[in-house]
């Protein structure tokens, strides 16, 4: 638990970032369904149009989120401005989209077996309590590629293939805190789903619910990913990353790395 207080901490410290991420992760399915109700000449160019609204803010908030993982890793409470962290994560940013197929191809792979094996939903829009949990077992299985991928690439600043060779010296087990808070993240989305036989699906209460819980997620997952990148510094793992990011001769992390060892 010392380890999530020194991370709140940060956290406290540039909430402004942390309020830019965290906004933009929630507008992100709003804005996009506004742009639904938007009049345009034909169905294919609104169709289009959001594709690409939505493309841009995804790479927009994968940038500013791996650059503030980084910026953390580097220097700790010290706030960035946006163009820090845009150039930052723009070093990572193909990393990350290669590690979330890596993720999304398993994760397809186990659900595509789980159906079989539970059968298919019985109504459309309604996944069964049974397909919620083995949704929930599959990314428990994929726990420590989930959690662990992204930092190493974060910290070591090396290839998204080459993060795999350093798994096995990185043992989640220590890091009891980072998994009591990843299965409380994932269950947690579910309560909306039982505030639907509370509230209804379109009342004031149930629209208020869904709110709360969508920032209660998106702050505790970064929560989770800047824990991560602690535990993963504090491991002091040797890695030869040749040429250095574009910013890093800006951003001396050798003071934030030595209070780890503390």
């Amino acid at each position: 638990m010392n380890e999530i207080k020194k991370t709140l901490a940060i956290l406290k410290a540039r909430w402004p970032e942390v309020t830019l991420i965290v906004g933009l992760t929630i507008l992100l399915p709003f804005l996009s369904k506004l742009l639904t109700k938007l009049k345009y000449d034909s169905a294919l160019s609104l169709t289009a149009l959001t594709a690409c609204f939505q493309l841009a803010l995804m790479v927009i908030r994968t940038m500013l989120r791996s650059g503030f993982l980084r910026t953390v890793y580097l220097e700790g409470q010290k706030r960035q401005t946006i163009a820090v962290l845009l150039r930052t994560g723009l070093h990572f940013l193909w990393r990350m989209i290669v590690l979330g197929l890596l993720y999304a191809i398993p994760l397809l792979t186990l659900t595509l077996l789980s159906i079989r094996l539970v059968g298919k939903p019985t109504a459309p829009g309604e996944t069964g309590i049974l397909h919620n949990i083995s949704f929930l077992v599959i990314n428990i299985i994929l726990m420590k590629f989930i959690l662990l991928l992204p930092a190493l690439v974060i910290v070591l600043d090396c290839r998204a293939f080459e993060s795999f060779k350093f798994l096995k010296k990185c043992r989640l087990r220590d890091a009891g805190g980072l998994i009591v808070l990843f299965c409380f993240n994932m269950a947690f989305p579910y309560l909306w789903m039982f505030s639907r036989t509370l509230y209804g699906t379109t009342t004031r209460p149930q629209l208020i619910f869904r709110i709360v819980t969508s920032i209660t997620t998106c702050f505790i997952g970064l929560i989770i990913a800047v824990t991560a990148v602690r535990f993963v510094a504090s491991l002091h793992l040797a890695y030869d990353s040749g040429p250095r990011s574009p910013n890093s001769q800006d951003l001396p992390g050798e003071q934030f790395k030595s209070s780890l060892e503390d």
